[in-house]
């Protein structure tokens, strides 16, 4: 077992997670650095106008979203920039990504909620693969559409790889 959130990730603890299957555990000290961080965030942004995080995007951005209606936004956002097309990526591709953005958000300076860490981390130990497409929309970052498709399966939507079978 590998702990994540100590240190960042040497390549051997890399390799060893992503050829190897070596499980990961989340460093508890470093989980409540994340809850820390969460808790901040949340409380920072609550009078403030955050861009995409309490407001809306592009010409909307000077638009506060209402408490009842984030976690819609961040929904629509994510659902929004799922335009991957092409081919999917390899599984090992994939778990490689999820194992990198794991390792950086435990060091908590995302403010992410526990839950994302959590869920991330089961799926790695479970080889649960999202289904990523290789290729990203015209405008977006190098990773932000790939990055959108992990997403929407750490909210329950999406499709993923489990046992060499699409779900």
């Amino acid at each position: 077992m590998i702990l994540l959130g100590q240190r960042a990730l040497s390549l051997d603890d890399f390799s060893d997670i992503l050829f190897k299957e070596k499980e990961v555990a989340l460093d508890e000290s470093a989980l409540e650095k994340v809850d820390t961080n969460f808790r901040f965030l949340q409380n920072f942004s609550s009078d403030k106008f955050i861009y995409g995080i309490n407001t809306g995007l592009g010409p909307m951005a000077q638009y506060k979203v209402s408490d009842e209606n984030l976690l819609q936004l961040q929904h629509n956002l994510i659902r929004s920039h799922c335009s991957g097309s092409g081919k999917l990526l390899s599984i090992f591709l994939v778990k490689a990504m999820m194992i990198a953005r794991l390792n950086s958000l435990m060091q908590a300076y995302s403010g992410v909620h526990t839950d994302v860490v959590e869920l991330l981390g089961e799926l790695i130990n479970k080889n649960i693969i999202p289904c990523i497409h290789e290729h990203g929309g015209v405008g977006a970052s190098g990773d932000l559409v790939q990055l959108a498709h992990l997403a929407l399966v750490l909210i329950g939507e999406g499709e993923v790889i489990f046992e060499e079978e699409i779900h």
